[in-house]
């Protein structure tokens, strides 16, 4: 039988857990987004392949997992940083754009996410669909705050840009503040009802 390294059976298997989706998401970092094999997982912790399967069934399986354990992460930052700023929706609406676009260019959110988009059935498990939704209300409560139905209905392109700006930053397309100025000029444009 293998040695446990933890105090007890379960303890061992959740320092192992959590010893695995750190050592894949190392590996999607140094590789820029690339989903590594449960077998590059394993020589990374040092343990047989076999092993992995214990705790991951699946190259899909893994990137949900990861998924599911820094997701929440995310939203709480954005809420938190939101909330910080008090109830002014316009200052809110900002400090969403730019907590975002953050996480974007500083790559705490892009390796994982272009990692995702080769396991695309990732993004469909039911788990990741409702982490990923935890902001949606918070954020159409502002926007229909905001500007009615049409801000609500703008928030795909908002989010679509934040993320293309921070693809522009990263090739050296644009400078950072001059993007993230465009967003919330942007962002005021779908806000502001000015028929």
């Amino acid at each position: 039988m293998p040695k446990i390294t933890g105090p007890t059976v379960v303890e061992h298997r959740a320092a192992q857990h959590r010893a695995l989706l750190d050592a894949a998401e190392k590996l999607i970092n140094d590789s820029g987004g690339e989903v590594p094999t449960l077998t590059e997982v394993a020589e990374a912790m040092g343990l047989a392949r076999s092993s992995v399967y214990l705790y991951v069934k699946s190259r899909k399986d893994l990137i949900v997992q990861l998924l599911l354990d820094v997701i929440p992460n995310w939203t709480g930052g954005i809420t938190a940083a939101m909330d910080a700023v008090g109830d002014d929706p316009v200052a809110r609406l900002k400090v969403y754009i730019d907590e975002t676009f953050r996480l974007f260019i500083e790559g705490d959110h892009g390796p994982l996410m272009v990692a995702a988009q080769h396991v695309p059935e990732s993004f469909m498990d039911p788990d990741v669909q409702e982490a990923h939704g935890a902001l949606d209300p918070i954020v159409e409560s502002l926007l229909r705050e905001m500007g009615g139905d049409v801000a609500v209905a703008s928030r795909a392109l908002i989010d679509a840009a934040i993320q293309r700006g921070a693809e522009l930053v990263k090739a050296g397309g644009a400078g950072e503040e001059t993007i993230r100025e465009t967003l919330h000029r942007m962002a005021r444009g779908v806000v502001t009802d000015d028929g």
